[in-house]
């Protein structure tokens, strides 16, 4: 009896004394996430006045010579510890770009902690794309954060807009299904850093007034903005349109654009309180252990 009271005393004593060292040792792992993805890409021309005898239309510069970049996505994926140089830093990153008017472009980055990946769909039809989708993910090492981001542009060019002739009273809406979400695990700061993930995905389209003096634009947006702890989605339309008021054809541009991003850092160390709490646990298990002994 006196050995079977022993022998359950060391077995809760040294498992209580294994699960405190676990605490002690690691702190728990956080991560976060962002995607996007952008289908259904669509330009819709519409005549503001039939009885003009102007037939509504809209033309595009397909000019590879011009548009070197049909779309161009950059990407990187980043883990370091107290600094971007120190002992198990990793950061690898992309910059690709494919020719106007129609191209597919694609790449992703790893380290052992984030990974990224973008890829754009091209489509001759004028406006250049068809589909793009961003994704990327982060996760939280010991004594490590990693990190992740990633942009796209359509068109890649310089300017990063394309130029379209559109006829006289006509309008040209530019629009696109996107499907975007977010989210990350850790509320807590760790070393003043706090765990987030973004994604933004914007359309612009705009010309010149019949005065040739006033520019006209029109942006339309879509932002996620996920703190620690948290994630949220979004699933729409996004439309931007450009209208010709004047009598004869005038030019305009469009331009598309996409971000990601993402945080992950290490959960917060235990407070003193908790190994107190934990020690007084051990303390407790000892007790009833010994008591359990001298009752045997």
């Amino acid at each position: 009896m006196t050995t079977q009271g022993g022998s359950m005393n060391y077995v809760v004593s040294r498992a209580a004394l294994a699960a405190f060292l676990a605490v002690a040792a690691a702190p728990a792992l956080a991560d976060a996430f962002s995607s996007l993805t952008v289908s259904n890409v669509t330009v819709t021309v519409i005549d503001l006045d039939p009885n003009d005898g102007i037939a509504a239309s809209i033309s595009f510069l397909p000019d590879p010579a011009i548009y070197m970049g049909g779309a161009l996505i950059r990407g990187e994926a980043q883990n370091y510890g107290d600094s971007l140089s120190g002992p198990g830093a990793q950061n690898r990153t992309y910059a690709n770009s494919g020719a106007w008017p129609s191209t597919n472009v694609a790449n992703s980055v790893q380290t052992n902690l984030a990974m990224q990946a973008s890829s754009v769909t091209g489509s001759s039809s004028g406006v250049g794309f068809s589909a793009l989708s961003m994704s990327g993910s982060a996760l939280s090492g010991m004594g490590q954060r990693s990190r992740f981001w990633a942009s796209t542009n359509v068109p890649g060019s310089s300017s990063g807009l394309l130029d379209f002739t559109l006829s006289a009273n006509t309008q040209v809406v530019f629009s696109v299904d996107a499907s975007m979400s977010a989210g990350t695990t850790n509320a807590i700061p760790w070393q003043g850093i706090s765990e987030s993930a973004s994604v933004t995905m914007t359309l612009f389209a705009g010309g010149m007034a019949p005065d040739a003096e006033t520019p006209l634009e029109d942006i339309a947006q879509q932002t996620l903005i996920v703190p620690g702890g948290g994630s949220d989605s979004w699933n729409g339309v996004l439309s931007a349109s450009f209208s010709n008021l004047g009598d004869a054809s005038t030019s305009g541009v469009f331009g598309a654009n996409a971000t990601i991003e993402g945080v992950a850092v290490l959960a917060a160390v235990p407070e003193p309180s908790t190994y107190g709490m934990l020690l007084g646990g051990l303390g407790l298990i000892g007790m009833l252990g010994r008591r359990r002994h001298r009752a045997g």
